[in-house]
């Protein structure tokens, strides 16, 4: 397979972004996170609405027109406070894929180390302010046969996964229907008290980003959970204190399982084990927040700890799910309170001052699952069809481990796995016949 770059060029909102917006203040949340960029791919089958030249020149006006409602987007990160909405817009890269998708996904097993090539330049991880480029890069790679490969690249700034979400629906509401649900975008940082910047000491998105990323050489591989084998987690994990496991629930908990018993496997010892699991915080608000247009990192991560020590009589998958509930609760009934009513900054230092604190006890042995399911990346539509498949763009060696991304499958009862791991673990994962019996490892995609 060879890619070949037609063009890049960048595109600017259609209207220019009033004096009135020109700095766009970040939350709380988002001046704490470290700076990366969230890369995925959506695959479309060829189209007959689809023609080469009018339909990306249609992408590109329409997407002009959606900069103008999500006008940060267009804008550059300035410190670790603001955007300066300037627009200079967002890169979009067209390029030839000499292949057709079919040979690509219908393989028995997908070559998923070839996907970084649909990328555009911008770098999935910016460690420095110099480091940083536009906020969003867009890849569209047509294959011969005439489908078509979306790469996006959004920086997490002040961009998350239900963001992303919003903006690719009203970004595909245009472009079919010249129509978006909502003209305006309600900011995070409106959503609850600031405090003060001077209370906020330096370093913190150090802190996140060493707490939450374990070090390593770390491999990326995919697993599907078909729709039986999630109905078969869901029962297995059932019990008294929680008798309605989520899919969600049901899968990361089988994977924290494993994941563990892999490490233990390679190192010839248990480790007590701590779970961050992404939660999002806009419908565990006090009331929820009803803003389609929400613009941030509107997440935090819950913990759950569970202790070798734990009661060996009740199955472990139980007990995982037990303590994954009770970490949501967590947030919803202490941390979002708190965040919503006492000051923001106060809240997020004592968080994460909780999160250094354990990460700093070399004994645990630290997972991050989070989960894009149900945010809307599979339903949108351009005006050629919904995509047949959404794919997390895998990294060749990637320098932490302990990762997971669930994403939805190609059919909605399916849900994706995507693991980074340590290159000594994966191998015992992948021969780890308990897993295996439920987890396919990279099926083909029907297209």
């Amino acid at each position: 397979m060879e890619i070949q770059v037609i063009s890049r060029e960048t595109i600017k909102p259609s209207l220019p972004t009033p004096p009135h917006l020109q700095t766009f203040k970040a939350s709380i949340i988002d001046k704490v996170l470290p700076y990366t960029y969230i890369q995925f791919i959506s695959f479309y089958v060829p189209n007959q609405n689809f023609t080469k030249q009018t339909s990306i020149q249609h992408l590109k006006q329409s997407l002009s027109q959606t900069l103008t409602i999500f006008y940060p987007f267009a804008g550059r990160v300035k410190d670790n406070l603001s955007v300066d909405c300037n627009d200079d817009g967002v890169l979009l890269t067209t390029a030839h894929v000499s292949c057709k998708m079919h040979d690509l996904l219908a393989n028995p097993q997908p070559k998923l180390e070839l996907f970084c090539q649909f990328s555009t330049p911008v770098p999935p991880f910016c460690p420095g302010l110099a480091d940083r480029p536009a906020q969003i890069g867009i890849q569209v790679n047509q294959f011969d046969c005439g489908g078509i490969a979306l790469c996006f690249s959004f920086s997490h700034f002040i961009i998350d996964a239900a963001t992303i979400g919003m903006f690719l629906k009203c970004w595909s509401q245009i472009a079919s229907k010249n129509e978006c649900m909502s003209s305006s975008i309600c900011p995070a940082v409106s959503m609850y008290p600031q405090g003060s910047e001077d209370s906020m000491p330096d370093g913190l998105s150090a802190v996140i980003e060493f707490s939450l990323l374990k070090e390593g050489r770390g491999s990326t591989k995919r697993f599907v959970f078909d729709g039986s084998a999630i109905s078969a987690l869901k029962e297995k994990a059932k019990s008294e204190a929680v008798p309605n496991p989520s899919r969600v629930e049901a899968v990361s908990c089988f994977m924290w399982k494993h994941l563990m018993a892999t490490s233990e496997a390679v190192w010839g010892f248990k480790q007590p084990s701590i779970l961050f699991h992404a939660a999002d915080l806009r419908r565990r608000m006090a009331p929820a927040l009803s803003s389609e247009l929400s613009v941030g990192n509107i997440t935090w991560k819950s913990i759950a700890r569970y202790d070798i020590n734990t009661n060996n009589d009740v199955e472990v998958e139980k007990q995982l799910v037990v303590l994954v509930r009770e970490a949501i609760k967590k947030i919803k009934y202490e941390f979002v309170p708190k965040l919503q009513s006492n000051g923001g900054y106060a809240t997020i230092r004592e968080a994460i001052e909780e999160l250094h604190k354990i990460c700093s006890d070399k004994s645990l042995n630290p997972y991050t699952i989070s989960s894009w399911c149900k945010t809307g990346l599979d339903e949108v539509d351009f005006g050629w069809g919904k995509p047949v498949w959404v794919s997390f763009m895998p990294g060749i060696d990637v320098p932490f481990k302990n990762v997971v991304i669930l994403m939805d499958g190609e059919t909605n009862e399916k849900i994706e796995a995507w693991i980074i791991s340590d290159h000594r673990e994966m191998p015992v994962l992948e021969r780890d016949h308990e897993f295996l019996a439920l987890a396919s490892p990279n099926p083909p995609v029907s297209i």
